[in-house]
């Protein structure tokens, strides 16, 4: 039986090629939207092709419509869940279903004509809003789990700098991503074969997050990598724009340009700060901004697909998280067999010493960390820890409290993380932080924190003039009048404030 960094590279193995190879069996499906018209005597009809699919909108929100005749009608959109496309809730990357029930807000797909999510548009949820009680159970828990994911995550980046000090940090990065992979396997079977190939795209941009995030950890303080992080409120929207050609003008979109501007200030300070000018930026600072590059690109692909798919959050986690365990398997292999140099670390080769084998790869570090060798028993926990709990689990608790709040709740909860990893990173390894870290960090917490603000809010409190020419929507559906030959009517559906 093979041990060590073979056994790791044969189960990253059969992790990538089960999802494949499972995606690949499975026949190609495709959704559709329906719309039905408030009359006895009328049955759901397709949407024309061309016409753009409006989603599930409560009731509530509808007012009034506009025919093209000159009567006004007044019609319903049908509230069948099981035909129509339920609201969903989306931050940093991930989009689930919202809980209608206790859901503040419920968002709806925004496509263009060809099909391309061009974003989301949230309306509050009267019925959960007034039956709120803030001091509830139900109000608390799901508030709690995801402050609690926030903080788990923020412990990987000290934890990170533990395992990296011991350990090469591809050995560290391929065991932890292992075992997360193991335990997120199951629900690669769930993956809905479209997604397949825009899954491996995300997953290997994800990878490139990880890998670089552990790089820069060699070098970087933990509190400083996971600011460097958040410059992901950069990444996305660019990457929305270049791919899929969103607008992000200044009146489109101030809370992101605001967002960018107090991040850049943020990461000036960060890197500047310190009175060494230029010559205190290294290769380390260049990973860890490669680090929100990758991680901001691969949220721009999973919340694409989460937004269509909101039960699909996890199958595409899965597969994101599996592709980080192949690739980091394969710098695990490169850098063991001395092909990378000391790019890395300094432990280059160690693949072909039989002692470094034995003791850096899995299962050969739990078994000397909860054995003979006492030094790599907080390194082992680590790995497991990080590998099980803050990858792994830590992603089903976020899917599973981020449906039960709006979206820009959420949004402020997971902004916490740098935070939450400057404080542990200051009580496990004693990292202390200075007057531009502190100064920079509150800088980048703030951009995240803007982006959650309305687009609205901002325009109103800066007077912009906003085109409102795109705040109805338009579709064209087909009513059958009772005693009369089918009627085509335009009609235009508008919402509430």
């Amino acid at each position: 039986m093979k041990t060590g960094p073979q056994a790791s590279m044969q189960v990253n193995s059969w992790v990538f090629s089960v999802f494949v190879a499972t995606a690949a069996c499975c026949p190609l499906s495709y959704g559709f939207g329906f719309i039905a018209p408030n009359s006895a005597s009328a049955s759901s009809q397709l949407l024309r092709p061309h016409a753009r699919v409006l989603p599930r909108i409560p009731s509530s929100h509808l007012f009034a419509t506009t025919l093209t005749e000159e009567e006004t009608d007044t019609i319903q959109v049908s509230d069948n869940d099981e035909e129509l496309s339920p609201g969903v809730v989306c931050a940093r990357g991930v989009c689930v279903i919202a809980d209608e029930e206790v859901a503040d807000e419920l968002c709806y797909l925004e496509e263009d004509d060809a099909g391309n999510l061009v974003g989301l548009n949230c309306v509050p949820n009267e019925a959960a809003l007034e039956e709120r009680n803030v001091f509830s159970f139900d109000f608390l828990w799901p508030r709690a789990l995801l402050l609690g994911c926030s903080m788990l995550y923020g412990t990987n980046f000290p934890l990170g700098r533990i395992m990296n000090e011991a350990l090469p940090a591809s050995a560290t990065t391929s065991g932890r991503m292992l075992l997360a992979a193991t335990a997120l396997s199951p629900f690669i079977l769930k993956l809905k074969p479209e997604l397949r190939w825009t899954s491996l795209l995300g997953g290997c941009f994800c990878a490139l997050g990880y890998l670089s995030q552990s790089v820069a950890l060699l070098d970087l303080p933990a509190a400083t990598v996971a600011f460097l992080g958040a410059m992901t409120v950069i990444i996305t929207p660019a990457t929305n724009v270049l791919l899929d050609g969103a607008k992000l003008g200044w009146k489109d979109s101030p809370q992101t340009w605001i967002a960018a501007m107090l991040c850049i200030v943020g990461v000036g300070t960060l890197e500047l700060g310190g009175g060494g000018g230029l010559g205190d930026i290294s290769f380390a600072d260049f990973w860890g901004i490669m680090q929100a590059v990758g991680f901001g690109v691969a949220f721009h692909f999973t919340e694409r697909m989460m937004a269509k798919e909101p039960d699909q959050a996890l199958p595409i986690t899965a597969v994101a998280v599996g592709m980080t365990a192949f690739f980091g398997a394969l710098w695990a292999l490169a850098d063991g067999t001395g092909i990378l140099g000391g790019f890395g670390g300094d432990n280059g080769a160690w693949l072909l010493d039989e002692t470094t084998r034995a003791h850096y790869a899995l299962p050969g570090l739990f078994l000397s960390g909860f054995g003979e060798d006492e030094s790599l028993r907080n390194v082992a926990i680590a790995a497991g820890w990080t590998g099980l709990i803050t990858t792994a689990a830590n992603r089903v608790g976020e899917t599973t409290g981020l449906g039960k709040m709006s979206s820009s709740e959420a949004a402020v909860l997971l902004a916490t993380e740098p935070l939450w990893a400057a404080v542990f990173a200051s009580f496990l390894i004693h990292e202390s932080m200075g007057i531009e870290d502190i100064v920079g960090g509150a800088l980048i917490v703030g951009a995240c924190l803007t982006t959650t603000i309305r687009p609205e809010t901002l325009q109103n409190l800066f007077g912009m003039d906003v085109d409102d020419g795109d705040s109805t929507n338009e579709v064209v559906i087909e009513t059958e009048m009772a005693m009369s030959t089918p009627l085509n009517r335009t009609v235009t559906l508008e919402m509430n404030p």
